[in-house]
């Protein structure tokens, strides 16, 4: 997988490309977790490159949802596909991310909702 990360502050982004799975997982929260510990609260993944979504993939998420809200923050998904919104449906992990069509701008409050 290949990860790349954008500041639109407040949020950081996680630019996301490939399987989100038990390969993967480890890296996407190595890296995430070093942006906790930098004083970063406000995540959005970006996951428009995303091919598929395994359990362990899920649970990444979660962990890094719990990880940031514990310290006040959030954790949304944007560009969420049609196959791995249905997956989060079924879980109901939509119920604690916010989904998004779109990213957030730079000193926005988080992405147009609308457009999702």
């Amino acid at each position: 997988m290949e990860i790349q990360i954008e500041e639109q502050s407040p949020w950081t982004v996680f630019c996301l490309e490939g399987n989100l799975d038990r390969e993967s997982s480890p890296s996407v929260y190595m890296r995430f977790h070093r942006e906790l510990v930098r004083g970063k609260t406000h995540f959005y993944f970006d996951l428009d490159g995303v091919e598929a979504i395994e359990p362990e993939g899920l649970g990444v998420l979660v962990r890094c949802y719990k990880d940031a809200t514990s310290r006040g923050g959030e954790v949304g998904l944007v560009h969420v596909s049609k196959e791995i919104e249905k997956v989060l449906e079924y879980t109901r992990l939509d119920s604690i991310f916010t989904l998004a069509g779109s990213r957030p701008l730079p000193s926005d409050s988080g992405p147009d909702l609308e457009a999702a």
